[in-house]
């Protein structure tokens, strides 16, 4: 078996533990967006200083047994923030569960400090509480993900997971071990003491991936949603609109299209000002989210026009009730700005693949039908009335 030096193996780990806490750092400071990243950066901080002391142990005037009792606190600590920011990161913050956290942080010293002078006691405790942390860390970030999401997340669990063996090993040579000589003088310690080093690079890098596919996300999503009302831009409408076609095609099954135009909202602009006529249309945004099945889908395709689709839908029968339903919900009275304002609005429908089989026969049908809509006598009504 290959021997390690151990001076050679303290100064490797120090380098990595601080390549980790920059790269930590920098991920922050990019992504303070995002949910996590902060404590990922406050764990990774922890541990060059742990790292570090270690080397030091024979260079400064310190006892070594409280060295060690110090480096303990400081890696049962880190880790505990990297759960943390794990469970932020994947939108599970609680204040509650942080204090109780926290309250962990001075157990972690006690029984640091307790267990310093015998080493097969201090790997005992610390390695068994060090795996559970860092498999429950591991199972948390891979949780309910999928296909990109699994790849960037699985980077940074296998990383953990291969940390908790690593400890685990170490716990089971410390407990088939008599002496705390003997244990030290185990050939595969230093080889454990390198893996979970390594995997903490691998950790670093498996977050740093997570949080940069989060933030191009992002970016994506903010390209394709409508910054005023927040729902689904023309360009993600367009989108949906073709892979509907697409799924229908292959699946052998109807949806609804449902193009959605506000009646006399010109002349809320005109005469309560733009302000008024935006936040109208969030009031409408609101309520198509109402409308909005778990299955179906809403957007706005500009000005105030919008659109929805509505899914498993193969009948005529069935696109009159989904759009007698979206009417009801979507007209009415609402306050805007001290002004009350009636909501009113012109539908038309078609339905794949009866009324077209493409985007644009499904549009131009649905076109047709909302402008006749728009013809009926109901619909032409005065739409605003001064608040008394």
């Amino acid at each position: 078996m290959v021997n390690l030096d151990r001076a050679t193996l303290d100064l490797v780990v120090l380098c990595i533990s601080v390549i980790s806490m920059l790269v930590m750092l920098a991920v922050w400071r990019i992504n303070r967006d995002i949910p996590g990243t902060g404590v990922w950066a406050v764990a990774a901080s922890m541990i060059a200083p742990a790292f570090l002391l270690v080397r030091l142990i024979n260079v400064i005037d310190i006892p070594k047994p409280l060295i060690v009792a110090v480096n303990n606190s400081l890696t049962l600590t880190t880790i505990l923030l990297m759960l943390e920011g794990t469970l932020r990161f994947r939108a599970y913050a609680s204040k509650q569960r942080w204090l109780w956290s926290l309250a962990l942080v001075p157990l972690f010293i006690l029984l640091a400090f307790l267990n310093r002078d015998d080493m097969i006691r201090r790997y005992l405790c610390h390695d068994a509480i060090a795996a559970a942390l860092l498999l429950t860390t591991a199972y948390i970030l891979i949780w309910k993900t999928r296909d990109l999401d699994l790849m960037a997340a699985g980077i940074g669990a296998v990383s953990l997971l291969v940390m908790a063996l690593g400890f685990m090993l170490r716990w089971h040579l410390a407990y088939i071990s008599n002496t705390s000589q003997e244990l030290m003088r185990h050939p595969l310690l230093n080889l454990v003491y390198l893996i979970v080093a390594l995997c903490l690079l691998g950790w670093t890098y498996g977050v740093s991936v997570c949080c940069n596919l989060r933030a191009q996300k992002s970016i994506l999503e903010m390209a394709r949603e409508d910054v005023l009302t927040g729902l689904p831009n023309r360009r993600h409408v367009d989108e949906m609109l073709d892979k509907a076609i697409a799924q229908s095609s292959r699946n052998q099954q109807g949806f609804g299209f449902i193009l959605i135009d506000l009646n006399h909202f010109k002349s809320v602009n005109d005469r309560y000002g733009h302000q008024s006529g935006d936040l109208l249309l969030k009031e409408v945004a609101r309520r198509l989210r109402s409308f909005c099945r778990h299955a179906d889908f809403v957007g706005r395709i500009g000005g105030d026009e919008f659109v929805a689709l509505t899914f498993g839908v193969n009948q005529e029968s069935q696109l009159d009730s989904t759009l007698m339903r979206l009417k009801k919900i979507l007209e009415g009275p609402c306050t805007i700005q001290g002004h009350q304002i009636n909501i009113q609005a012109a539908l038309g429908c078609a339905m794949y693949p009866t009324d077209g089989r493409t985007a644009d026969k499904l549009m131009q049908t649905a076109d047709q039908r909302m402008y006749l809509d728009k013809s009926v006598p109901g619909n032409i009504l005065a739409a605003l009335t001064e608040k008394n």
